[in-house]
């Protein structure tokens, strides 16, 4: 957060008094916050007659804060901006008989005496912010967050669920599109959890949550867009934030530096995480016909991950702008499983026992460069942008499973896999809008993405302590290419009514271009298709007053497989088991269609979004026995058909300065139905989580913040997944004229294990896993702000796209 010291505005409104002679085709303008500079969504811009309180017309601020009034008789009037929080401003203006459009510039609103002493710049805006399209989650706002990932933002997030693993699902689907400040990255390509695990918390302004996304966006993700928005300062000044933390479980330093002039910014940031005693007990049971499996073993998991971060912005004069960035992140990650004992029995008879040591790695690199020209016109709304992304991942995993006699431990057998990979992502795109009059507007634009993923997989074995030879077995050992270059364009149209109104709608093609290969063709690829899609969107958005907002949309989205889905490497880390992907996977389909209401009472605001989801040709994991006995193979296939229904309600209590409170539940009921691959099944449930956050502030700097959560039970197409709670306890204290914090903060502090077990169930097999994992922990953290950034006196255009545009992908 910046910090800017104001002196107190001793009126509740400030009235500006400026004449302007002009005709009036239309008068327009920006509205911005005075201390952000940010645009003002849904401030309400009004125009009367001087000596007459009624409106003669009214109007609300666009995503970028624009307005617009239409043609008014020639006369004096004045123009009232107004938003919940602020100062209404009053604009004198003297309509002429000419006919040229009057510019009102940039108006600024400034946050009332009463919400203010000392001016937390990048505090204003709520903690959740409903808009036509998404929920936005800022995640500055929550005071509670500190020193952690990705991860500890999404588990806040309403509709959002995360695991105990950090595996994210929206609105009970995980097939959705992850993007870093509106752009793609490879780095979620191969796992999304541990992707999450390499964005720090601290790094992180908002998440938005976009379940009816525009035509602009790609149409992946067939549940919807999660957007993780990245902290960029545009205030004046230089500032340095050195954050710290250990704790039980983990540990973390950083650095997050910004300078901005003028005409320039940068900014610059650097983090490193140390994740370790991550322990627990592994416990698991599977029956295949009369073969039965029993295994057990205990666990324990260390990370280390770093980030670091360059951002760079210019404007070259108020009507050509250039950004550009380049991040860089690393994730090394080591599970083992230590004395897994295996019991292999036939019926109720033990065969024999097994004894492993189980050894899982990770490791991967990841550079994302970005470079965004933008050419504003003299005309309101019209601009042309240009952009280029440069995204990829290398990456090593594999195993290492070491059998042992039982009785001594002395060594038998050793068993490896390694898979060395890359993605790489090149994406070129053009975006161009212009008015087509006061109210309406009209945009399109065209993407060319190319895609090169490459996994080279191999097996080694070794008798005894002996060196490790290859395996040669192409099942085993391969390359497996994938290239995918997908063509794109698409058109929208948005009108914006003299009434509260609003209409967007848009329509979307993209071909994707697939081939894929394998070096040694003893290995037969099922053969991979090409293909189109026409996605159309269309929302619609009716403002009541007062806070209140219903909005309709209907959107058609893709899940086009990761290689994630498609990896043909076979792991086999654990007997018994086996897990690939699958390279003839197919694309899902969804239709969706929500409707969602925004309300105040009194110091409430409540937010209901009800949704109907249909998914063809969907993307799921199965279990199936394997060819050889007793085994079982975990993989992916497109099932069949989907269904699901939910309602979210999320609530925020405004009690004042000292007490702060907001929650929500999240009910859907979801079916899912296989009828191919020779997959054969049903299965239906309700699935309920709900959150629960709070802050009370104390005298002398002391606040403390409780979160908690819980979620309910996963339906699975073959079986379910327990729900589990998770809950912390944060108390923190300003440092003196707050040049940082200091806290202390624990989570599931009142139980040392939670269980978690997935059941699958079918004709052919049944199998239980249980895990208990040990997640209490406590952490201590400091930080601290060193420079000062100012709110820039001088008025200057700022670059046109942003974060709510999203145009970049």
């Amino acid at each position: 957060m910046k910090i800017v010291t104001m002196k107190r505005i001793a009126t509740s409104w400030l009235i500006m008094l400026i004449t302007i002679h002009a005709g009036a085709q239309k008068l327009y303008g920006v509205i911005k916050d005075s201390l952000t500079q940010a645009p003002m969504v849904f401030a309400t811009v009004s125009i009367q007659a001087v000596g007459i309180d009624s409106a003669l017309q009214s109007t609300v601020t666009d995503e970028k804060g624009r307005f617009t009034l239409l043609k008014q008789q020639p006369g004096n009037f004045e123009i009232i901006a107004t938003s919940v929080g602020y100062n209404r401003i009053r604009l004198s203006v003297t309509v002429t008989r000419q006919s040229d459009p009057v510019n009102l510039g940039t108006l600024f609103l400034s946050p009332r005496p009463d919400m203010m002493k000392e001016v937390v710049v990048s505090s204003k805006r709520t903690l959740i912010e409903e808009k036509l399209d998404r929920t936005v989650y800022n995640v500055e706002r929550d005071k509670s967050l500190s020193g952690g990932d990705a991860t500890d933002a999404l588990r806040r997030v309403p509709l959002l669920s995360v695991d105990m693993d950090g595996n994210v699902t929206l609105r009970g689907s995980a097939n959705i599109k992850v993007l870093i400040n509106g752009k793609p990255s490879t780095i979620s390509a191969n796992n999304l959890a541990d992707a999450l695990k390499q964005i720090p918390v601290d790094q992180i302004k908002s998440v938005e949550v976009i379940t009816s996304p525009s035509v602009k966006f790609d149409a992946d993700g067939s549940a919807g867009i999660i957007n993780i928005v990245l902290k960029q300062d545009r205030l004046h000044g230089i500032l340095v934030e050195p954050e710290m933390a250990i704790g039980t479980r983990d540990s973390f330093l950083g650095i997050n530096g910004a300078y901005n002039n003028k005409k320039m910014s940068f900014s610059i940031g650097g983090f490193g995480r140390a994740t370790y005693n991550i322990t627990g007990i592994y416990n698991h049971a599977q029956t295949v016909g009369t073969d039965v499996l029993a295994q057990q073993a205990s666990t324990r998991k260390n990370e280390l991950t770093d980030n670091y971060t360059l951002g760079w912005e210019y404007d070259m004069d108020k009507h050509n702008f250039l950004n550009a960035s380049v991040r860089y992140s690393q994730f090394n990650s080591h599970i083992n499983q230590d004395n897994l004992v295996s019991n292999f029995y036939t019926g109720s008879v033990l065969d024999s026992t097994l004894l492993n040591q189980v050894a899982m790695t990770n490791h991967s690199g990841t550079v994302d460069a970005t470079a965004v020209y933008t050419h504003s016109f003299t005309k309101p709304q019209q601009e042309f942008s240009l952009l280029a992304l440069f995204s990829r991942t290398d990456g090593t995993n594999g195993f290492t499973n070491a059998q042992q006699i039982p009785i001594d431990g002395a060594p038998i057998s050793q068993l490896g896999n390694s898979n060395k990979s890359s993605n790489q992502e090149i994406t070129l795109q053009a975006d161009y809008q212009a008015p087509l009059s006061s109210s309406q507007l009209l945009e399109f634009g065209g993407k060319y993405i190319m895609r090169d993923v490459i996994s080279n997989y191999n097996y080694s074995i070794a008798t005894g302590n002996d060196p490790f030879t290859e395996e040669h077995s192409p099942y085993l050992t391969n390359l497996f290419s994938y290239h995918q270059n997908v063509t794109a364009a698409y058109l929208e149209y948005t009108l914006n009514t003299k009434s509260p109104f609003s209409l967007r709608a848009g329509a979307r093609y993209e071909y994707a271009a697939i081939s894929a290969a394998l070096k040694d063709s003893g290995e037969a690829l099922p053969s991979i298709q090409s293909s189109g899609v026409f996605v159309p969107a269309i929302n619609v958005g009716w403002r009541l007053g007062n806070g209140k907002l219903i909005k309709l949309a209907f959107t058609k989205r893709i899940q086009r497989p990761s290689i994630q889905y498609l990896n043909p490497n076979v792991v086999a880390s654990y007997p018994g088991s086996i897990s690939t992907g699958n390279p003839a996977l197919g694309p899902e389909y969804s239709d969706n269609i929500e409707l969602g209401y925004n309300t105040s009472i009194k110091n409430m605001t409540i937010s209901f979004s009800s949704f109907y989801r249909h998914t063809t040709n969907a993307i799921e994991s199965v279990s199936l026995p394997a060819s050889a006995g007793g085994t079982i193979k975990r993989t992916f296939a497109n099932i069949g058909k989907e269904n699901t229904a939910g309602l979210n309600i999320f609530a925020n209590l405004n009690l004042g300065q000292k007490l702060s409170l907001s929650g929500g539940v999240d009910m859907n009921y979801t079916s899912s139905s296989a009828d191919g691959s020779g997959l054969q099944g049903y299965n239906a449930g309700w699935i309920i989580s709900g959150r629960l956050i709070g802050g009370y502030t104390f005298t002398k700097g002391w606040t403390i913040y409780l979160y908690s959560y819980y979620q309910g039970n996963q339906v699975l197409l073959q079986g379910y997944q327990t729900g589990f709670p998770y809950y912390s306890l944060t108390l923190k204290r300003d440092l003196p004229k707050k040049i940082g914090t200091i806290g202390i903060g624990a989570a599931n502090f009142l139980s040392r294990q939670v269980p978690i077990t997935s059941h699958i169930n079918s004709s052919y097999l049944s199998q239980w896993t249980t895990n208990l994992n040990n997640t209490m922990s406590i952490r201590i953290f400091v930080s601290f702000k060193l420079g000062k950034l100012k709110v820039e006196k001088a008025e200057r255009q700022k670059k046109a796209i942003n974060n709510d545009d999203l145009k970049k992908e």
